[in-house]
This record gives structure tokens, sequence and C-alpha cells, in this order.
């Protein structure tokens, strides 16, 4: 999935315009093997009153047996009186039918919420936005009661909404270890990768942020991404393919 957003013919990111007026709907592509794609296809989700929908995201619900998508949307962007944005979230069984659009997470009416990754952790679900910092919360199921736990700043990292946005979950292979991506958007530097042994962790010895050497993602800077577990034998395919 992905936002459907061209910034650059929209004059870049000192233009409003694209969270009042920009499209309504996600571009989604589906492949069985991760070497042979479909021709995207256009979902319309956001509902009519919202401006855009941004950086959406999808998790498993496994209680339900669907999967809940969630993306960031302004609301009332009509009337254009420059209100936050805001998480809505839909269902979905096949990614070509949505519930109609609820809205999931909102830090009031005149301050943005955006970018949320969700993982499941045990019997936990994380969910990390930017919201001015990037704010942790935490519960036991995925369209339950959410608290918040933490913040990058909290745990002693350095890192406000003003360093860094875009937040990604994922777990490492094999280790109780988890990774969180977060685009160094105010430096142009792309990812940074931050790790714990506990995303519960609320008092920061659990949390490491990496020295510069000690992590590369190549010549291509890597931004506002996701991260799939995917078997050796995909891999081995996906390096067949693309070598």
């Amino acid at each position: 999935m992905a936002t459907d957003l061209c910034i650059h013919r929209r004059g870049g990111w000192g233009n409003a315009e694209a969270t009042t007026t920009g499209s309504r709907s996600l571009i989604i592509w589906e492949s069985s093997n991760l070497i042979e794609w479909s021709e995207p296809r256009i979902v319309e989700v956001a509902p009519a009153e919202a401006g855009c929908a941004w950086a959406p995201e999808a998790i498993y619900d496994d209680e339900a047996g669907d999967y809940l998508v969630f993306w960031a949307s302004s609301r009332d962007a009509r009337d254009g009186d420059g209100r936050g944005l805001h998480i809505y979230c839909s269902k979905t069984r096949d990614f070509h039918t949505f519930t109609q659009a609820e809205p999931y997470i909102t830090r009031g009416e005149r301050r943005t919420i955006i970018d949320t990754t969700i993982i499941k952790a045990g019997s936990k679900y994380y969910r990390a936005s930017g919201d001015g910092d990037i704010t942790i919360e935490e519960s036991d199921r995925l369209l339950g009661d959410w608290r918040v736990i933490s913040t990058l700043e909290s745990l002693g990292l350095g890192l406000t909404g003003k360093d860094v946005e875009g937040p990604q979950f994922f777990k490492f292979n094999n280790e109780e270890k988890w990774g969180l991506l977060v685009d160094q958007y105010a430096t142009g530097g792309g990812y940074l990768p931050i790790t714990t042994t506990d995303i519960g962790d609320t008092t920061g010895q659990c949390w490491r942020k990496p020295e510069r050497h000690e992590y590369s993602y190549g010549s291509l800077k890597k931004r506002h991404g996701s991260v799939l577990p995917i078997t050796k034998r995909e891999y081995e395919a996906v390096l067949n393919k693309w070598s």
C-alpha cells in the first residue's frame, strides 16, 4: 500500500493544500511471491470530509480474522481552518472491500498525529505515532483501550517530532529484539534504527540508539517504508530475480 500523492507536482511541501485537497485513496499492489506484481489499483478509503489519506499501514487482527488498515487524514478539510491530521482506520479481508472509515487516534482537533505503526509483541500490541513526539502506546486489543507508556524523548534518546518522523516497528529474526526505524527528516539523514529488547520498557534501559558508524543502508536513502518478515525461499527468489 502507498499514499496517493505526488508532492513535486503540488509545488513542494510548502504548499499546505496537499492536506486539504489531496487524494482520499490508497494505492494497492498484490503479489504471491514478491516478484510478479499486479497493476496498481486505487481504493478510496478516507471519508468525504477528509483532505488526504497518508502513510497507510495494515496489521492482521488475530481476534477478528481480518486486517486493520490505518492512515492519517485531515478532517473538515473543505473549510480550510487549519485543523490537524488524525488517524483513521478501516477493516478488510481482501484489500478490495473496506468497511467505512472511522476515527482511530486523535490528539485533539487542532493537534496533528501521523505515521502510526503497530506491532504485536507477546500478548500486547504497541503503536508508535508522530504527534510532536514519537509517542508509544500499549493495548491488549487493536480496537481496545490504549495507554501512552513513553516517548522517544522520555526514554532518554534525545529525539522529538522536530527531529524524526515516520516510525516503523519490526522484529529481528530469531531473537527477542525489536527495531524502530525513524526518519531523520529534519537533517535529511534517512532512517535511524533504534533497538529495544522490551518495547514496553519505560525506563530507557532496554532502548538503544546506535552510533552512525554502526549501521548502513547503502547508497540509497531509505525513508517511510515497511519491513516484512519473509521466508528463506522468498528471500532467495528475490535475490535471483534482482541480484
